[in-house]
């Protein structure tokens, strides 16, 4: 009788253990369906974080931004090259305003060595032909009045000029 108890206990005990193993197994599924269910809501909601973050956003976007941020950065390279260029004091010198003036100088020079020499525009001059005209045929001549206001560093310029 003893033997059929203990047989009976062993087999209670093994039913027990079964179940024991079965309960702890259970347990460990649900843990493990617990944390799957804490990866998902956790990834669910870094997917919605980046919606809400990229959500005004999209490629057309971010190339307009970049095109914006390479036209500003010429725009500053621009300025930079402008303020850091040497300045001539406020004047520009322009070629052909000063090829003009030295062909004009170079006429009055030619002519005043024309003029000197007597020969006017390749004619001789002859002691019976008058080489100027009467002082009473002649109509009176502008007076050149000097400006006593004249800007100094004009005046500077011209007498540089005229050498």
């Amino acid at each position: 009788m003893a033997l059929k108890r203990k047989k009976i206990y062993q087999d209670q005990a093994d039913k027990i253990m079964g179940s024991r193993m079965t309960l702890e197994q259970q347990m460990l599924a649900i843990e493990s369906a617990n944390v799957n269910l804490e990866t998902m809501n956790a990834m669910k909601a870094g997917a919605e974080a980046m919606k809400s973050i990229h959500g005004s956003l999209n490629v057309e976007k971010v190339d307009e931004t970049m095109e914006d941020i390479r036209e500003q950065m010429d725009l500053a390279n621009e300025l930079s090259d402008a303020i850091s260029a040497p300045v001539n004091f406020g004047t520009e010198i322009d070629e052909d305003e000063l090829d003009a003036e030295l062909e004009l100088l170079a006429q009055e020079d030619l002519d005043s060595k024309l003029l000197d020499t007597g020969l006017g525009a390749g004619l001789s001059a002859a002691p019976s032909v008058p080489t100027t005209i009467p002082a009473v045929a002649q109509p009176p001549r502008p007076v050149r009045v000097q400006a006593e206001e004249e800007d100094p560093e004009l005046a500077e310029l011209k007498a540089s000029m005229a050498m």
